[in-house]
């Protein structure tokens, strides 16, 4: 058993550090050659525009679980097997980027980022919810079905994100 991470760091160009599991096993108690094999494939989504981002989020549009308690099922000579927990498994996994991600503001040199996700088929496609360093937020949304396999990269088209700004008092204000 183990739990896919619900929160993956931002790494420039690949993954977070702990989210990209691998298993290996071997065909018996006498080899110990062994041969790891990723366990997940890679969602990856592209941005530009004029922000810093502190986060991103993805979630199916059908409920897909996608983190959380998993069984991790190994055999020898085979293509490792990602079964998720429906009762404790969750919807959502968020990219923590710290403090903060400038993105690029050219569309045919987006700035990339990577999601680890178990072989999911998204039948009703991905929402997308990010968040800038002011709080403010974009959310974007697809109905394309989506196929993330094992060891694969499934590259999404990027995609200008525009915040929406959060309300803020003047300095001489005070809300309450």
């Amino acid at each position: 058993t183990y739990t896919l991470p619900a929160t993956q760091t931002y790494a420039i160009g690949s993954v977070g550090l702990g989210a990209n599991v691998m298993v290996a096993v071997t065909e018996s108690v006498n080899n110990t050659s062994l041969v790891f094999k990723n366990v997940g494939g890679y969602l990856k989504i592209k941005l530009y525009g004029d922000a810093i981002v502190r986060s991103v989020e993805i979630s199916g549009n059908n409920g897909e679980i996608i983190a959380g308690d998993a069984t991790l099922i190994a055999n020898f000579d085979k293509v490792p097997e990602v079964v998720m927990d429906e009762d404790y498994g969750e919807n959502l996994i968020t990219l923590d980027c710290g403090s903060g991600v400038k993105l690029s503001n050219d569309a045919n040199n987006p700035t990339e980022f990577w999601f680890v996700v178990p072989s999911t088929t998204f039948e009703d496609g991905i929402t997308i919810k990010v968040t800038d360093n002011e709080g403010g937020t974009f959310v974007k949304s697809t109905s394309n079905k989506i196929v993330v396999e094992r060891n694969k990269i499934q590259p999404m088209a990027a995609i200008k994100a525009e915040f929406e700004a959060i309300a803020k008092p003047a300095n001489n204000e005070i809300w309450y």
